[in-house]
């Protein structure tokens, strides 16, 4: 199994930083480009997070891990969830607020 799971997380390692590079290199070109690379964003955020919670709720793997390795964990999660929460909010404020016109409620029920 140690075999198995080291080269799996080798190959995983490697198409992250494939996709960093990916990522550094995009230039999207038009509206539905922007879209594109946001979904890719996004994607991998969430494959990361299932990722992560597949680790931590596996109690043989979790074991594996000591306090000081989780300490630090720990650290970078509640340093990006507090970045992502700033940013959502950012983005609510400067973008999603209004987006739809209140007149588009009136218009969709008659």
């Amino acid at each position: 199994m140690a075999d198995s799971w080291n080269r799996d997380i080798q190959s995983i390692r490697e198409a992250i930083l494939s996709l960093k590079e990916q990522l550094r290199d995009t230039q999207p070109r038009d509206r539905l480009d922007y879209v594109s690379a946001i979904m890719q964003c996004i994607q991998f955020m969430k494959q990361s997070n299932i990722g992560w919670a597949s680790l931590l709720t596996n109690p043989q793997m979790a074991n594996q891990l000591d306090e000081e390795a989780l300490k630090d964990i720990f650290s970078k999660f509640r340093k990006m969830a507090i970045e992502r929460i700033e940013s959502d909010v950012d983005c609510i404020d400067r973008y999603m607020i209004n987006l739809v016109p209140r007149d588009a409620d009136a218009n969709s029920l008659a």
